[in-house]
């Protein structure tokens, strides 16, 4: 091993030491808040999917991300087997994210899943947190729920808090995610979902693309009457923006309006439904503590220096041990570090590019050179650093579409409480930073607001 190699790998290993494995050694994440941030072990299974979604980063480049030559079953569960043993030798216990194309759409990811959940169960891990992303194509195949049930019910009963987080974009929606053999959803389909949801305690987190954009506001309404239907709690849905290149004026235009829709909505909603009693807890109080839909979240302050969760969790893709920045940017050059086998066990780490690990471990893209002067970067919850690569072959460059849905959605909502007269109550709430941001804000767009 050269002299670079050396220092590379020394280098990580004194990260990982003082941040992730300190943070994972008898679950010391749970009592130490300086570790909360470093709690995650994320085990990326294989690029697989049964859908055909029109934005997906594995439908564009999924031999990059996640190589078929390292995807076999047995190969990825055999490395899953070198993980397990791993941990258990340093008394190492994460919290565990099941990442894949699609988990449930292959014999690879149940295995994968019973695998894990049976090793948690064996070393006597009670109160272990899974979360799975899943599209709930499992739905259409009345097997595959009885074997999806079987291990949601086992989990259950050992203890293990197992989530499934919905993946579906909605009846107004899903025409962007397209199934690979022509699979239709119709209202039984949905229905059964939402019946399954509220049996197992699912959440939901549905896409917002460009594509299609005019049709969220009536996109929303379906999902709270079904939410209504099957007596699921409103809170149940994250939004998620696509943070690709592709948007256009008049898609923003519309993401606008579908913004100041959703805010007004959820306020009167909250109101209405009495949630919100104004002389015992003004209206932020109740929305700073519930982090409505990820539609409010401007307003909160995360623990992280960027909004997603590349600083918060181990990327591991199982089908070569290997890390990178995350699932959507695991392009070669983005491998961080790797686990040494020798004799069929996990000796060492193997370090390929400190130079990147700390510089994404310490990024904040509030000083990043195009954000650094912006009128929103206090508030904005930043883009995809696999998009970023994918459009400026550059992780760390700002797509100016993406920063111009950001500056949609604060504008929308911003003049939404100015409407509804609610400003003053949420600036009063705020942070000095997103205070400033707001006073700004009125200052210039709604003239005559006091400084």
């Amino acid at each position: 091993m050269k002299q670079i190699e050396i220092e590379d790998t020394e280098v990580i290993k004194s990260f990982l030491n003082r941040t992730f494995f300190s943070a994972w050694k008898n679950r010391k994440y749970l009592e130490d808040s300086k570790f909360q941030n470093y709690a995650t072990l994320e085990l990326q299974i294989s690029g697989n999917c049964d859908l055909k979604c029109t934005y997906c980063y594995y439908e564009r480049y999924k031999n990059e991300l996640y190589p078929a030559k390292i995807s076999g079953k047995k190969n990825v569960l055999h490395n899953l087997d070198l993980v397990l043993n791993w941990l258990e030798e340093n008394n190492y216990w994460p919290n565990f994210e099941v990442f894949s194309g699609e988990l449930f759409s292959q014999e690879l990811g149940f295995l994968a899943l019973e695998k894990l959940l049976d090793w948690l169960i064996k070393t006597k891990k009670e109160e272990s947190e899974i979360i799975i992303p899943t599209n709930f194509s499992f739905i259409f195949d009345e097997e595959k729920i009885k074997r999806v049930e079987s291990i949601l019910q086992k989990a259950k009963d050992n203890n293990i808090y197992l989530f499934l987080s919905c993946s579906i974009d909605g009846k107004y929606c899903d025409v962007n995610r397209p199934f690979a053999d022509g699979r239709i959803r119709d209202d039984i389909y949905y229905d059964n979902v939402f019946k399954f949801a509220k049996k197992w305690g699912c959440s939901f987190h549905p896409m917002i693309y460009s594509e299609n954009i005019e049709k969220w506001k009536d996109n929303w309404l379906w999902f709270q009457e079904n939410f209504k239907k099957h007596e699921i709690d409103f809170r149940c849905i994250y939004l998620l923006e696509v943070r690709n290149s592709e948007w256009k004026k008049s898609q923003l235009q519309e993401y606008y309006k579908f913004i100041r829709f959703l805010i007004n909505w959820t306020l009167d909603y909250i109101i209405k439904n009495g949630y919100v009693d104004y002389e015992k807890m003004p209206i932020m109080k109740f929305i700073y503590e519930n982090k409505l839909f990820n539609a409010f979240n401007m307003f909160s302050t995360c623990g992280r220096c960027v909004g997603c969760s590349i600083q918060s969790a181990v990327q591991l893709r199982l089908g070569d041990l290997t890390t990178s920045l995350c699932h959507r940017a695991s392009y070669k050059q983005h491998n961080m570090w790797r686990f040494k086998v020798e004799n069929d066990k996990i000796v060492d780490i193997e370090g390929i590019n400190s130079n990147l690990l700390i510089a994404m471990a310490s990024a904040d893209h509030s000083t990043f050179p195009m954000c650094e002067a912006c009128l929103i970067k206090n508030m904005c919850s930043y883009q995809c650093f696999g998009s970023m690569y994918e459009t400026n072959k550059d992780p760390m460059q700002p797509i100016p579409t993406v920063c111009a849905l950001e500056h949609a959605k604060i504008a929308a909502t911003f003049d939404e409480m100015y409407s509804m007269g609610l400003h003053e109550d949420v600036m009063k709430f705020s942070s000095k930073d997103k205070y400033n941001t707001m006073r700004t804000y009125y200052k210039y767009f709604h003239k005559g607001e006091k400084e």
